[in-house]
C-alpha cells in the first residue's frame, strides 16, 4: 500500500470541566485542581503530547455569573491562544451538564435564547473556534 493512502488516527483531548451546580452550590473542577492559575503551561504541556483538536471550556456559568455584570473573557483568552500556538483546534464547551448560571433555569423558556445570546457572544469574540 502506498504511504501516502495511509490516514493516522488525530489525538484530540480535552479537560474535566465539570462546574456542577447542586441546588445553589456550584463546584468548578478546574479551580480545585488549580488549572486556572497555570492554564497556558497545562496546555504547553498537553501540546507536547501531539494533540491536534482539545475541548476547552467558555463556560457560560463561569464567566456570567449574573446578568448585571458583562461576560468576563480575561481568563480564556490566554489558554484560547497557546492552544492555537500549539496547533491545537479548539472546540469550545459553553456549558457542563446543562445547568447555566444561577439566573438561568434549562426548564425555563427563555432559557435557549439566553444560551443562543451566550454563544453569539462567543462567537463574536473568537471567530475561530469550533
Amino acid at each position: 500500500m502506498d504511504s501516502k493512502c495511509i490516514k493516522r488516527p488525530e489525538i484530540w483531548g480535552g479537560l474535566e470541566c465539570s462546574f456542577n451546580r447542586v441546588k445553589n452550590l456550584y463546584m468548578d473542577q478546574l479551580l480545585y485542581c488549580g488549572h486556572y492559575s497555570r492554564a497556558v503551561q497545562d496546555i504547553d504541556r498537553i501540546g507536547s503530547l501531539g494533540l491536534k483538536a482539545m475541548r476547552y471550556p467558555i463556560l457560560w456559568e463561569r464567566l456570567q455569573p449574573s446578568l448585571s455584570h458583562s461576560v468576563d473573557w480575561g481568563s480564556v483568552e490566554a489558554p484560547l491562544h497557546s492552544l492555537l500556538k500549539n496547533n491545537i483546534t479548539p472546540i469550545v464547551g459553553l456549558m457542563h451538564h446543562g445547568s447555566g448560571p444561577a439566573y438561568s433555569d434549562i426548564l425555563q423558556p427563555g432559557f435557549a435564547a439566553s444560551l443562543k445570546d451566550f454563544a453569539g457572544q462567543v462567537a463574536r469574540k473568537f471567530p475561530w473556534v469550533e
